[in-house]
């Protein structure tokens, strides 16, 4: 599975946890390490704060629109 795989993964999740739906990159990088994950720390968070995130900005920003920062490392999924 490809590290966005893997995050959408858990952010489904830990989306049903919360009543709001909301997790932050801190957990989603504890459950991976958990799960012995393959990916690095960087680039796990810079799947989610970029690549995976609709309202990031940036050259690469929001190549995918799978979540959405609702505050400081805390994201949602769309």
């Amino acid at each position: 599975m490809t590290c966005r795989d893997d995050i959408l993964a858990v952010a489904r999740e830990l989306s049903h946890v919360h009543p709001s739906g909301t997790f932050s990159t801190q957990n989603i990088l504890q459950v991976m390490r958990l799960r012995k994950t393959r990916h690095s720390d960087a680039e796990i968070r810079r799947h989610i704060s970029t690549y995976m995130c609709a309202n990031a900005v940036g050259p690469h920003a929001a190549q995918f629109q799978d979540l959405e920062r609702v505050s400081r490392g805390l994201y949602k999924l769309l």
